[in-house]
């Protein structure tokens, strides 16, 4: 996508979203209304007590069994991870068939609040495209990751531009400090102009916004979940002595290449689901 003008996107976003499938007579509470005003101003929103202790357990022991990729180095095969991880591995993820079956995960990214608040601000049905686990591994070999763009370059921040409007659900499965690369934005970023054709910015070295007053990294124990207008500047942090893992759940208007090519599952229950928000995984 070659518009970055974060004005102009939204505008195209509203009108693609005019022709697309809507939920009738959907009520919103005042809760879920003050999370919408959040995500429209700070491009993130917080969502307390969204996942329990006993889920996350639960989604800890079935990963605990299932073998992990590096996408980037297809040639280092399967394997457990953080464990058996490859040295030269920064990222490790479960595949998308593993994904689907994860425990609690469909819910989670089913929940009403969440797709309440994620369809108020695309103005119609959002789509899951794609569901991710992956692990941000620390103690990775530096020589092998010279040319890596996301270590060589630690104080940039960028965004997404997978589809007009793009929302993601995160929730961390490990307890995440300083050390364990949390997840950081840069608050209010997905509103600010750009010089023309960036979609990134060194922290370092860029006084033009106010990045420094508003950059946050996300710390808290496992269970900690928020959504994110992926417009906004972000970045993992380079984990320094502690793995991390971590869910991502993309809602967009339209569905993403990176998503599954054909559902992967059928539905768990009848009408347990909306079919068009979850078509893309489930059949």
């Amino acid at each position: 996508m070659t518009i970055l003008n974060p004005n102009r996107r939204r505008l195209i976003a509203y009108l693609f979203s005019c022709f697309l499938p809507k939920t009738r007579n959907r009520k919103i509470d005042i809760e879920t209304r003050k999370n919408i005003q959040s995500l429209q101003e700070d491009g993130l929103v917080l969502l307390d007590n969204f996942v329990t202790n006993t889920q996350i357990q639960e989604i800890r022991s079935y990963l605990s069994t299932k073998l992990c990729i590096d996408r980037h180095r297809p040639g280092n095969g399967k394997f457990s991870a953080p464990r058996f991880a490859h040295k030269s591995s920064i990222h490790a993820y479960y595949t998308p068939e593993d994904i689907v079956d994860t425990p609690h995960l469909l819910e989670l990214a089913n929940e009403t609040r969440v797709l309440s608040i994620i369809e108020n601000i695309f103005g119609a049905k959002p789509t899951i495209s794609l569901m991710q686990i992956w692990w941000l591994l620390s103690g990775f070999d530096v020589q092998a990751n010279l040319n890596e763009r996301y270590f060589t370059h630690p104080g940039e921040f960028h965004r997404d531009l997978d589809d007009w409007s793009e929302i993601k659900l995160f929730i961390y499965l490990t307890d995440v400090d300083e050390s364990s690369g949390p997840h950081a934005f840069i608050k209010k970023s997905h509103t600010w102009l750009l010089p023309p054709r960036t979609r990134d910015v060194d922290i370092d070295d860029n006084p033009n916004f106010p990045i420094e007053d508003n950059l946050i990294k996300l710390t808290g124990e496992a269970g900690l979940a928020w959504l994110e207008n992926s417009y906004v500047l972000h970045r993992s942090i380079i984990p320094k002595n502690k793995h991390r893992l971590i869910v991502a759940v993309t809602y967009t208007l339209f569905p993403l290449p990176l998503g599954p090519k054909k559902p992967l599952r059928s539905y768990p229950k009848p009408n347990q689901f909306n079919t068009y928000t979850n078509r893309i995984y489930l059949k």
